[in-house]
């Protein structure tokens, strides 16, 4: 026979167990998606669908417990990403973070995605200053501007226009940084209604011979959406 639907258990010590029938679907991404680069290391929060949509853009990414931050050859990837909130649940993290750092001014790439505010964060993330805030850009059709349309955030592989934010669903992003050191670069600027330009959202530093990137833009939202412009910016991104 043929099932249209799946069986989901709600089983939680606040509630009374629930069972929900949802429709089976799947999500199908066709899009002109070039990447570069092959070892990612990645290390989770509490759960993002980031290591799954790399996997299926052709990296090999291998998840590092805090352990093996603190114990692995980092020199053999060829960038490590950060899951969203993983320096707020993993508090380890932090102390490990001027490894990781190290990596980066040895020819690595760095990419965390966003935290939430924690003055324990506060200009211990970068090689430079850099402060998280409750900043957000709440409207998801906000206008995206690019402040330096050459970039290579936005150039390589993938040639980033506008077009790439379009569908994007719930928001644009959430906890920007701000403020943050001017030897970081700011790539793109949105803002909701009334409120002035977030420029915090996407940043990006050289430092020695790597690179750092700081995202707050809500790519974990649009990986499983199926939003096709997102995928392509992350494979930028790493």
């Amino acid at each position: 026979g043929r099932f249209g639907s799946r069986m989901i258990r709600l089983d939680y010590p606040h509630v009374p167990i629930q069972a929900l029938l949802t429709p089976c679907e799947a999500r199908l991404v066709h899009t002109d998606l070039r990447a570069r680069g092959q070892w990612i290391a990645y290390l989770m929060g509490p759960g993002d669908q980031g290591p799954d949509a790399l996997r299926q853009m052709g990296f090999d990414v291998t998840l590092l417990d805090d352990d093996a931050v603190e114990n692995t050859d980092l020199s053999r990837f060829d960038c490590i990403v950060t899951g969203v909130r993983a320096y707020n649940t993993r508090p380890r993290l932090r102390v490990l973070q001027p490894r990781l750092l190290e990596y980066v001014k040895n020819g690595g790439r760095l990419v965390v995605q966003y935290c939430t505010n924690d003055d324990a964060l506060n200009d211990r993330l970068g090689p430079w200053p850099l402060r998280i805030s409750r900043d957000r850009v709440a409207v998801e059709d906000a206008e995206m501007r690019f402040l330096k349309p050459a970039h290579p955030l936005l150039r390589i592989p993938n040639a980033i226009t506008r077009g790439d934010f379009e569908g994007w669903v719930q928001e644009r992003g959430l906890n920007y940084a701000s403020p943050w050191d001017p030897r970081y670069e700011t790539v793109l600027s949105a803002n909701d209604p009334g409120e002035p330009a977030r420029d915090g959202g996407l940043l990006c530093a050289n430092y020695g011979r790597g690179v750092f990137v700081y995202s707050a833009l809500a790519l974990f939202r649009q990986l499983p959406a199926g939003v096709p412009g997102a995928w392509r910016l992350f494979a930028n991104l790493v």
